[in-house]
């Protein structure tokens, strides 16, 4: 179902859509509560463009659930948190990339530039909505880098190069792919145990890497594993959050020990082609000592 509608509609619809059947949880076809959350987040970040943080008090809950680190709980703090980003940066531009979006949960992944000629951040933010409003916030930001000998941080590479979610696969395909791939191959220290989970969950797909430095294909995956290993046998990937919608699926991964971050959190978004990974994003932040808030980032 596609639904196109002004952000001023917004407010209007937000009840209905809470009240919507939850239809799109196992399923093929988006609900109307899950495509009505999209248009609100969308609407979000129109307004931050704006620059309408009045926006945010009709579409933020006041008892708002924050677990980025620099921001306090409360939409006042969340607000008090994006004004002062745009008086840094009056010529702030989010560019959203894709939204995942399943049941009360909806993903977006931006790049954010705060000026002309910034090379910008990669952002996701994972949002859990409750009665047509936001609820619940998680975040992850990383400098973009050139693409070096890897690919760029955003673009669509698969075919069909088509950023949003199609009902190419179910969603419980995109989550049993993205969970194997990391209890299978992410976790997975034995190099030829790894190995035989890659040719089963890539196989001979050319899989389009998006993290920076790190080339296409299994083979690469498969070094960059290995070589967290080596140099950190207690490396883990531990999956906390997944959200899946057709052939896109997003991950919140709490990563211990990788190199030499001790602490970190990784949001990771794949692409699912007949339960085989294709395309690869990930934005991850090193996790702080301290928070404004008392709850995780992941």
């Amino acid at each position: 179902m596609v639904i196109i509608l002004s952000i001023a509609m917004v407010p209007a619809f937000a009840t209905a859509a809470a009240s919507a059947p939850r239809q799109h949880q196992q399923g093929s076809s988006t609900s109307f509560k899950e495509a009505m959350n999209r248009t609100i987040i969308l609407g979000f970040f129109a307004a931050l463009n704006r620059g309408n943080l009045g926006h945010l008090d009709k579409i933020v809950r006041p008892d708002l659930i924050q677990h980025y680190p620099k921001i306090a709980d409360g939409r006042a703090a969340f607000r008090q948190y994006h004004a002062g980003l745009r008086d840094r940066n009056p010529d702030l531009r989010f560019s959203v990339k894709r939204t995942v979006a399943q049941g009360d949960l909806v993903v977006a992944h931006s790049h954010f530039v705060s000026k002309a000629g910034d090379p910008g951040i990669s952002k996701v933010n994972v949002f859990r909505l409750s009665d047509g409003k936001i609820a619940e916030h998680w975040e992850a930001n990383e400098a973009v880098r050139p693409p070096g000998i890897g690919n760029d941080m955003f673009s669509t590479l698969s075919s069909p190069r088509i950023s949003r979610p199609l009902p190419l696969a179910t969603d419980a395909e995109s989550e049993r792919a993205g969970r194997a791939a990391f209890a299978e191959i992410i976790n997975q220290p034995n190099d030829e145990i790894r190995r035989q989970a890659l040719d089963r969950l890539i196989g001979d797909n050319t899989y389009y890497q998006h993290y920076p430095n790190v080339p296409n294909g299994k083979a690469a995956l498969d070094q960059f594993i290995h070589d967290a290993f080596a140099v950190q046998p207690e490396y883990r990937a531990n999956v906390k959050i997944v959200v899946a919608e057709h052939d896109l699926v997003a991950l919140i991964v709490h990563i211990e020990k990788l190199f030499d971050i001790e602490n970190s959190v990784s949001f990771d978004l794949l692409r699912v082609r007949d339960g085989k990974l294709v395309e690869h994003w990930a934005t991850g932040e090193e996790i702080p000592a301290t928070s404004a808030n008392p709850h995780t980032m992941y």
